[in-house]
């Protein structure tokens, strides 16, 4: 079976954000990313770098940066999920 890597859409001007982990899309806004990371709120503006299986979130306005696996990821976005169910 064919595994899709993960991928990553910024949008909105840096405010939203899709990815794909794992074979499902996630399109969350950056505060809800920034709490993910474990980051404090900031001004709008997101990059991201996908390499292999790895994430870089720069969030260039307030210098604030974060990395963490598609693995990862896809765990914190699945906990996150369940609390809103």
């Amino acid at each position: 079976m064919y595994k899709s890597p993960p991928s990553a859409l910024v949008t909105d001007q840096g405010l939203r954000v899709r990815l794909r982990l794992e074979g499902r899309f996630y399109e969350l806004g950056q505060d809800e990313l920034r709490t993910i990371l474990g980051l404090p709120e900031g001004p709008a503006g997101l990059g991201i770098t996908v390499e292999r299986d790895r994430f870089q979130f720069e969030f260039a306005a307030d210098k604030q940066t974060a990395k963490m696996s598609a693995r990862q990821l896809h765990r914190c976005l699945a906990k996150q999920l369940a609390k809103k169910s």
